[in-house]
């Protein structure tokens, strides 16, 4: 069993609800199978690959940003998931110019449109922690 919080299903979907609220844009699942997938890989991270804390949010939201499992809002749930998944387990990014939003936007844009690998987004979240 994992040390830390991993966000299920139901938390992903509450934090998408909330950002399609503030931000706009359409809501729904454009499939419930791809979201479910997306949200199981952290664990698949963790007892297959013996991945960390790190791993496992960068798995979450490489997954919910390249496999689209919504109908809109896919890049913003895939970098909120991520950043609330760490945030909860004691881990923040630095809120200060010392986190380049911009690279980080770039970073799942280019995820998105699968130019990307897990590995990036790992690696963009421990350079910056």
């Amino acid at each position: 069993m994992s040390t830390f919080i991993i966000l299920g299903i139901e938390d992903v979907l509450e934090l998408h609800r909330r950002q399609i609220g503030i931000f706009g844009g359409m809501s729904g699942l454009r499939d419930a199978a791809v979201l479910e997938s997306a949200c199981h890989a952290p664990h698949n991270v963790l007892f297959y690959e013996n991945g960390d804390l790190v791993d496992c949010a960068a798995a979450l939201m490489w997954h919910l940003c390249c496999d689209h499992p919504f109908l809109d809002g896919n890049k913003r749930i895939g970098t909120v998931a991520g950043i609330v998944m760490l945030s909860v387990n004691g881990t923040l990014l630095p809120d200060d110019d010392a986190l380049p939003m911009r690279k980080l936007i770039e970073l799942m844009v280019d995820t998105a449109d699968h130019r990307t690998t897990r590995q990036d987004i790992t690696n963009f979240i421990r350079r910056y922690l």
